[in-house]
């Protein structure tokens, strides 16, 4: 491919290249949680792309980034340490309509954890779908002086018998959707931009938000 061609790569396009050999891939979209969902601690996010080398402007936003973290601190420093870094769970016992259900140890819990990755740089989370498998492809924003891209990789993965359904949640937000899993956790992530009730299609199981969850 030509250096200009390669320029205009976008990231689902470079995605696209890690799916596995034998899998037919039959839906892909940008993916993040949704805004009502728990967010995994600091240390339960894995950590992605690590062959990257940081940018400048990663570099001048660590203090930044630092700053917005103290400012959204709760008034006990402590409380929030813990709660940010190790111990963020739910609160309450989930219930139907709820985005999140299952502990961070989950077939849910890891595919939350696995959306909000810690990398050097920002990145784009692809969630993909195969005839095989669910899983997630991590590509890098970041690009070098001489124009090279950052690398891309596989993160988490699910074979598709363990996915039970998709359940559309646009009456809270369009683009929000529960994932539910074979264990029966469910976790809600939102699909970015145009073309998401494509990929939403793709899945063997559509549930509305006025159907029940299955048990």
């Amino acid at each position: 491919m030509s250096r200009t061609g390669r320029d205009q790569e976008t990231p689902a396009d470079r995605a696209r290249a890690m799916v596995p050999p034998g899998d037919v891939l039959v839906g892909q979209h940008a993916v993040s949680l949704a805004g009502r969902a728990p967010r995994p601690g600091y240390f339960r996010r894995p950590r992605v792309l690590r062959s990257e080398r940081r940018t400048l402007g990663s570099w001048l936003m660590i203090p930044v980034n630092g700053i917005a973290g103290l400012c959204s601190m709760n008034w006990n420093p402590f409380e929030a340490f813990f709660e940010a870094v190790m111990w963020r769970e739910p609160r309450k016992p989930s219930r139907p309509g709820e985005p999140f259900h299952g502990g961070w140890e989950s077939m849910a819990g890891h595919l939350a954890r696995a959306v909000v990755p810690r990398t050097r740089n920002s990145a784009a989370v692809m969630l993909q779908l195969t005839d095989r498998r669910l899983q997630l492809v991590y590509v890098s924003r970041a690009r070098s002086f001489t124009g090279v891209r950052g690398p891309v990789e596989v993160g988490w993965a699910t074979e598709l018998r363990n996915v039970t359904y998709i359940r559309d949640r646009s009456d809270v937000a369009g683009g929000d959707h529960e994932i539910g899993f074979a264990d029966g956790s469910w976790c809600s992530v939102h699909f970015w931009g145009q073309g998401w009730s494509r990929t939403a299609s793709a899945f063997p199981v559509r549930l509305s938000h006025l159907d029940p969850i299955p048990r």
